[in-house]
């Protein structure tokens, strides 16, 4: 596993575990490390913004984090359904799901995990 990965599966984990300022520090020291190799790039960036989407809304801030989750759902919506050993479909799937929650002004909207292909 290349640190490319180590800093993804930070990420992963941190996001999993509710800790979204923290996993959004993750996908951004991946990103740095992707050099002049910037095929994924658009990749990282969308779980950045998913990241910081879910900080957002932790800290009240809807309509920021509406921002956010459209950004990261255009980020995220070329790469294929298992990405990097992710679920992506899935995770796509629940970040419109999330959106549409907090646009029909839903109380309570409960981030998605990221789901890791087996």
């Amino acid at each position: 596993m290349n640190e490319i990965d180590v800093q993804l599966a930070l990420g992963v984990e941190l996001f999993n575990r509710g800790e979204f300022f923290e996993a959004h520090e993750a996908m951004e020291d991946a990103m740095n490390l992707l050099d002049d190799d910037t095929a994924d790039w658009d990749f990282y960036l969308g779980l950045l913004r998913a990241s910081v989407a879910n900080h957002k809304l932790g800290d009240g801030e809807r309509s920021s984090a509406r921002l956010h989750l459209r950004a990261a759902l255009k980020f995220l919506a070329p790469y294929p359904d298992r990405h990097r050993g992710i679920k992506l479909r899935e995770f796509r799937s629940a970040l419109t799901a999330e959106l549409a929650r907090l646009d029909s002004a839903t109380p309570t909207v409960t981030p998605p995990r990221i789901e890791l292909a087996g």
